[in-house]
């Protein structure tokens, strides 16, 4: 294996990673943002833009695929470019996750009972700063940064647990906030979701830098 050659490939997926990463996590702020001013055209412009992470995400694969045959990497390098693609995979499905947002951000503007958004802003910040910082980990072979990020997957889930018994209550008191409450809690069970593949990603960065496997990847 040529050594400058492998690096060079290397950094170029790490760079791409880091691109896919910062488009889900611009696309999840701008869907919840869609929702909590009720802004249909900004929710319909973040399902359109979705196909570009889709190719980015089959471009990263694409490019692991041509280093493995070319390179041959072993031990710590063949860990990283298998994860690679791993994290390529995750950082996909949370854009899936962003434009599930932006589907709810639709139906409650077209319905909207007058639901509050409750705390789905903060677990928006949650969320999207786990993804960065989760990527950051990757690129950086960081285990203390992926370790940290862990601890607040609890935070995030505790948000999505007080954001369901509000809009459960909400919903039991006005009938007329069902529908919208609905899909107020499927946008907090995406933003969560989001946070569990953050937390997929941190927990590949230790096994590849250490070769120990984590216990909380999620599915």
């Amino acid at each position: 294996m040529a050594r400058p050659i492998f690096d060079k490939e290397l950094t170029y997926i790490r760079d791409q990673i880091a691109e896919l990463s910062s488009r889900v996590n611009t696309a999840a702020g701008r869907a919840v943002t869609s929702l909590i001013e009720r802004n249909s055209v900004e929710a319909k412009s973040v399902r359109a833009d979705d196909k570009i992470n889709d190719e980015l995400r089959y471009h990263v694969e694409d490019l692991v695929l041509r280093t493995l045959a070319t390179q041959q990497p072993v031990a710590h390098d063949l860990r990283e470019l298998v994860a690679a693609t791993f994290v390529a995979v995750e950082l996909e499905r949370c854009g899936d996750y962003a434009k599930g947002v932006a589907k709810a951000a639709r139906k409650i503007t077209k319905d909207d009972s007058g639901i509050s958004s409750y705390n789905l802003a903060e677990m928006d910040r949650v969320a999207r700063s786990m993804l960065e910082r989760s990527t950051q980990a990757f690129v950086e072979k960081d285990v203390e940064k992926a370790e940290t990020l862990i601890e607040d997957d609890d935070y995030t889930d505790k948000l999505y647990n007080d954001l369901v018994v509000y809009t459960t209550t909400m919903m039991s008191n006005d009938p007329s906030h069902i529908e919208c409450g609905v899909w107020l809690m499927y946008a907090g069970h995406c933003l969560e979701r989001i946070a569990d593949r953050a937390t997929n990603i941190a927990e590949r960065v230790i096994f590849v830098e250490t070769g120990v496997a984590g216990d909380k990847t999620a599915g």
